[in-house]
Formats: C-alpha cells, sequence, structure tokens
C-alpha cells in the first residue's frame, strides 16, 4: 500500500510539472533586432536581404526602424512581411505582438489553403494585441502582417515588434497545492496502516 501511495504521489507530480511545461513557435528574429541598423536610423527590408531580416516580403518597401536602440518592423505602402513556422504539437495557441498604425495580420496553413484567423488593427499609439486559435501539429502556416489604411486615422504604415506564437497550456499549481496533495495522501498512508495494525 505505502508503495503504490508514493508511485501515485509521483505520477501527480510529474503530470502538474508537464502541465507547467511552454511550447512555444520557432519564429526567428521575432524582436527584428539588426545589428546592422544604427540607433535611430532605419533600412528598408529589400535592401538589408532576407538574410539579415529572415522574413519574407512582398514589395521589400518595409523597413527595419530604430528608435533609441529598439528595433521593429515598419510595413509601409501596402507591402506584406511573411513568416513561416510549424506547431510544436496540436492544440490551442496564443498570438502576441506589439503594434502601432493601421494595418492587419492573416495567419494562413500553408498545407489546407485556408485562413486561421485574420484581424484588421488600429492602434495610434503602441499597444499589445492578442488572440487566441488552434493550430494542428502536422501543418506549416504563414504569418503575415501587411497595411491598409483605416478611418478615421487612414495611416499607411503598421509597426510590428515582440512576434510571439505560444501554447496555451494548463496553469502550473501553487505551491500550496503540491503541499495540499502530500498531505492527503500521507493522510490516506496513515489510515491505510491503522487498518492493517487493527486487522492484525
Amino acid at each position: 500500500m505505502r508503495k503504490s501511495l508514493v508511485s501515485t504521489a509521483a505520477a501527480l507530480l510529474l503530470a502538474f510539472g508537464a502541465a507547467g511545461a511552454q511550447a512555444q513557435v520557432s519564429i526567428t528574429n521575432a524582436d527584428f533586432e539588426l545589428s546592422v541598423v544604427a540607433d535611430d536610423t532605419f533600412d528598408t527590408v529589400s535592401n538589408l536581404g532576407y538574410g539579415n531580416v529572415e522574413w519574407g516580403w512582398l514589395g521589400g518597401a518595409s523597413k527595419i526602424v530604430d528608435v533609441g536602440g529598439q528595433q521593429m518592423a515598419q510595413v509601409v505602402g501596402g507591402d506584406v512581411i511573411w513568416t513561416s513556422f510549424a506547431a510544436s504539437s496540436a492544440g490551442n495557441y496564443n498570438l502576441t505582438f506589439d503594434t502601432a498604425g493601421d494595418g492587419y495580420f492573416t495567419l494562413f496553413n500553408l498545407d489546407t489553403s485556408s485562413t486561421v484567423a485574420q484581424a484588421f488593427i488600429q492602434n495610434a499609439t503602441t499597444t499589445q494585441y492578442s488572440t487566441t486559435f488552434a493550430l494542428t501539429s502536422t501543418d506549416n502556416y504563414r504569418l503575415y502582417f501587411g497595411t491598409t489604411p483605416l478611418p478615421p486615422t487612414f495611416s499607411g504604415s503598421m509597426t510590428v515588434d515582440n512576434v510571439a506564437i505560444t501554447q496555451v497550456l494548463a496553469p502550473v499549481p501553487e505551491p500550496e497545492s503540491y503541499a495540499m496533495m502530500l498531505g492527503g495522501l500521507g493522510a490516506l498512508g496513515l489510515m491505510s496502516r491503522r487498518r492493517l495494525k487493527s486487522r492484525v
């Protein structure tokens, strides 16, 4: 009985530990930091080239802009930038990025040729955008950022920074939860021990 309680406790602890793991999709250069762009300057993605930016583009007019040492992508003039990735496992994922200006994002499933998520974004000042969607582990995806002027601001550009797609997993239990679980298992062990003694 004692061995079974110990193995049960170990299994529960492993399960709780696994639930706390964070699976994050790998997006290359998600913060657009480039050493070739000096502080408070900018350069177009077409001039920098794919090897530096590591994002694809449509027209190449978009820029990597540096403001006080922090860099970001600025999608302009109807241009589009994109990156491809695959999910590590099937499930719900959360997309977050910092943005300002007018534009849109589209998440596209390359294998099924279907749109997974899409939204028009309008922010006069920088804010963090967040949305959740389901991904299939066997499929390949492409995330697009583009511009379109939206009323009432009619801005022809949108900045994007700190792009992340993270799997939504079960929350990690607090230390108190572990203590209560182990205490309960200990009490069960004592009760079973007393029962065995009373039978003898």
